[in-house]
């Protein structure tokens, strides 16, 4: 593979991880768990709800009211750290869900979304160590998570542990044989092991799953790209950017606007411009 191609392979690694990772997509349901005040409750939901409605900027300050009414609430410090992700604070997320965790380390969304905000920090190799070992914790403690394992191989992947992000794909989709994103990653194991062909399958698979989502592709115009198909990389970044990427938080459109760069650059570069 051209070396110049890996980079933006990590880019929709942490792409395709982040957009399906928990804290990322809409605010899960989650019950009190410890006797808390009529009012820290009714500032828990709202932060909820605004999350809920890609409020996040909003959801900030009910929430930030909550913790400080009562420190002793790990749900209250999961949604916050939600906030601060999706808002693209990512340090301040990892300090709010470490704070879930010591309240109750046996917390598996906040270790799961504790794993996805150090993705998203992706300053390096200590982060990405320190998502895996996030993921771990919580897949001792929900090992059926489907999405869990998914987000486990991504990270093993980016630092190119491929036999072990391909068990964890692979375990993803024995979990949930229609998640899509598992697909996708499971053929750049493929990808980027020289099986091109075996990932081509992949990417194909996933895109069947869902015809609307970018990743697969962003993933098929790599493959042509890689095995010298210009017309079709060009019609498949085209495709990729066609694709209309729900607006979300400014953490999420951080991220997806990272991608869409990734692919018009690769489009100038295949348009000669």
């Amino acid at each position: 593979m051209r070396r110049s191609i890996y980079p933006l392979l990590v880019a929709l690694i942490t792409f395709s991880a982040c957009r399906a990772g928990a804290g990322v997509g809409p605010e899960p349901q989650a019950t009190v768990t410890a006797p808390a005040t009529e009012e820290v409750t009714r500032l828990l939901e709202q932060g909820k709800a605004l999350l809920d409605d890609d409020q996040c900027d909003a959801a900030l300050e009910p929430l930030q009211r909550a913790a400080r009414l009562d420190a002793t609430l790990p749900e209250v410090f999961l949604s916050l750290g939600n906030a601060y992700a999706r808002t693209g604070q990512n340090d301040l997320a990892v300090d709010a869900y470490h704070t879930a965790l010591e309240l109750d380390d046996a917390y598996a969304a906040a270790h799961t979304n504790l794993g996805a905000a150090y993705l998203r920090q992706a300053d390096g190799p200590d982060a990405v160590e320190s998502a895996i070992e996030a993921f771990r914790a919580a897949i001792a403690l929900e090992p059926e998570d489907a999405d869990t394992h998914a987000n486990l191989g991504s990270a093993l992947l980016q630092i190119s542990q491929f036999p072990q992000a391909q068990q964890e794909f692979e375990e993803a989709l024995r979990l949930d044989p229609d998640l899509p994103e598992a697909m996708v990653s499971l053929g750049y194991v493929f990808f980027l092991t020289g099986r091109l062909d075996e990932g081509q399958k992949r990417f194909e698979a996933a895109a069947a799953i869902d015809p609307d989502m970018p990743e697969a592709q962003f993933a098929l115009g790599l493959y042509y790209l890689e095995t010298s198909q210009p017309e079709r990389a060009t019609a498949a970044f085209e495709a990729f950017l066609a694709i209309e990427i729900p607006a979300g938080c400014r953490g999420d459109q951080n991220v997806a606007a990272e991608a869409r760069q990734q692919a018009e650059m690769i489009l100038d570069q295949l348009r000669g411009e």
